[in-house]
Formats: structure tokens, C-alpha cells, sequence
């Protein structure tokens, strides 16, 4: 049996030796499309075309938010070796003084202004090797396992939700089959009403009443679309246990609900229309959680 996912997730995985402590956190949300964003150090920007197209080939949908932090033990960031330009600083308060007075204005938080200025402040990444970045994947990989065991988990929740709407969807079928011989006898009746109403006007061929009767009775007849509708009931728990796919669930939930449309449109019988009420109710549960099911 195949299990449904859900394309909400959440993973995380931590690492730490004598040199490192890595943390790896990914989320996900809906999405129709896959949508990565990735936020990891400076230090390992070149390895995020390598980390993008991993990512690509082990999830298939959603909004996905990856967060990758690394901490040296000395309390250092991989990149935070910090230099600071003086003589370039030392330039800029010089001439930026000399405008003010030139100008005749004060210079509030001037240094905030000066190390805003290029080069003044720099980052010398420190070099990383490829047995840390392996490091960083193996936290990666932990966090990939951890998120898709989440939307497993997830996915059997709202499949049980979704069986359950399919087996009341049913239900409400069985109830119209149960309503048809009455509803039958209804038109029936209002049509035979109607003609007793003006039969001092019109004359009256019996056979071509019978005739007109059977006619309306076609005309407003259901079977076919309970017998496609139930066919689409059993395609969709075929489906769910077989070829779990969020896109082709929605293609056959749409298309319950040109049946149950239908047959709202052809019932004209209130008890029918009450139960076509109920069946849309639950194809609209059914719908929100596809939007969830990868």
C-alpha cells in the first residue's frame, strides 16, 4: 500500500565534535510547485547548487525553508573573522568632519555612518574543506529522514480523514437510491395533478400521457450519474492505497463533483437535494486536505 505524504514538514538534526557544532532545520508548507529556500554560511555558498539539486531529488513539492547554522567551538561563526580597515575609517571621519563643518551641520552617529561605507569592515571567510561539508550533509540527511517521517505521519492522518468523507459521500448515495422509487412517484404525481387541474380545457390521449410521463422520468433520471459516482468513490480509495498522488486525487475529486452536480441540477425532490447538499460538504473536506497531500 502506498502512503499518502503531507507536504507539511519539519526536520531537524544537530551534530557536534571537538571543532563543530552544526544544526540543520528544515520546514516545509503547501505549495503546487517545489520551492526552495535555503539559508546556510557564507563559507559553503559555493556547495548550495550541489545542496539545491540533493534537495530536488528527495522532495517533491512544497514551500520549503532549509536553515543550515555552523558554530566553532572558540564561540566563532565559520565566517566571522572580522577585520577592520582603520586607515581607510580614519579617512572617512577625517573628510566627513571637515563637510560637516563646511556645511555647518552636526553629525550624529558618525560611526555607524562610516562603517556602513565600503571596505571598512571585512569578512575573511575561513577556509572550509570538503570533510566539514560532508559533516554539514550527514546533519542534512538526519533532517531529511526526520522530515519525511513528519509528512508520512502526517499523510496517514489525512487519509484516514479522507476515507472517512468517501464512506459518508457513499452513505449519502445509498440514502438517494432509498429516495428514488418515492421520488419517482412525486413527478408522477405532479404531473397527473397538473393535468387534472385543465382537463376541462384540454382532451387527454393516454397513451401519449404514459408516453410524456416516461419521458420526464428519463429526462430527470439519475442512475447514471450515482453509477459514475460511485465509480469515482472506489477509483479515489484505489488510488489512495495505490498511486498516492495529491494531483490525481484532485482530478477525480473534480470529477465527483460534476456528478453530484448533476444530479443536484436533475433531482428536483428535496430529499435528494438535502443529500446532495451533504455530498457536496463532505467533496469540499475532501478538496482543502488534497491542497495538503503531496
Amino acid at each position: 500500500m502506498v502512503q499518502i505524504k503531507s507536504m507539511t514538514g519539519f526536520g531537524a538534526s544537530e551534530f557536534e565534535n571537538e571543532i563543530w557544532n552544526i544544526k540543520t532545520e528544515i520546514k516545509s508548507l503547501n505549495n503546487k510547485f517545489l520551492e526552495l529556500n535555503v539559508r546556510m554560511p557564507k563559507s559553503f555558498k559555493d556547495k548550495e547548487i550541489e545542496l539545491r539539486q540533493h534537495l530536488n531529488t528527495r522532495i517533491q513539492r512544497g514551500s520549503v525553508s532549509m536553515n543550515i547554522v555552523t558554530e566553532r567551538k572558540d564561540n566563532s561563526s565559520v565566517n566571522d573573522t572580522l577585520s577592520i580597515n582603520l586607515p581607510l575609517a580614519k579617512s572617512y571621519y577625517e573628510k566627513l568632519n571637515m563637510l560637516s563643518g563646511e556645511l555647518g551641520m552636526d553629525t550624529p552617529n558618525l560611526l555607524s555612518t562610516i562603517i556602513a561605507f565600503p571596505d571598512v569592515v571585512r569578512y575573511e571567510e575561513t577556509e572550509v574543506s570538503e570533510e566539514d561539508w560532508q559533516l554539514i550533509m550527514g546533519t542534512v540527511e538526519t533532517a531529511l529522514q526526520r522530515f519525511d517521517e513528519f509528512r508520512t505521519i502526517e499523510g496517514t492522518t489525512i487519509s484516514k480523514y479522507l476515507i472517512d468523507c468517501i464512506e459518508k459521500i457513499r452513505g449519502h448515495v445509498k440514502h438517494v437510491e432509498t429516495e428514488e422509487a418515492q421520488r419517482r412517484e412525486s413527478i408522477k404525481g405532479k404531473l397527473l395533478q397538473s393535468l387534472m387541474e385543465n382537463k376541462d380545457d384540454i382532451s387527454v390521449d393516454q397513451n401519449r400521457f404514459e408516453q410524456e410521463v416516461i419521458y420526464y422520468l428519463e429526462k430527470y433520471d439519475i442512475a447514471e450519474e450515482k453509477s459514475r459516482l460511485i465509480h469515482h468513490l472506489d477509483f479515489f480509495i484505489e488510488c489512495l492505497e495505490k498511486d498516492a498522488s495529491g494531483k490525481k486525487l484532485n482530478f477525480i475529486a473534480q470529477e465527483m463533483g460534476r456528478e453530484i452536480n448533476t444530479m443536484g441540477s436533475k433531482a428536483y425532490y428535496f430529499p435528494i437535494q438535502q443529500s446532495v447538499v451533504f455530498m457536496k460538504e463532505e467533496l469540499e473536506k475532501i478538496k482543502e486536505q488534497l491542497l495538503n497531500v503531496l
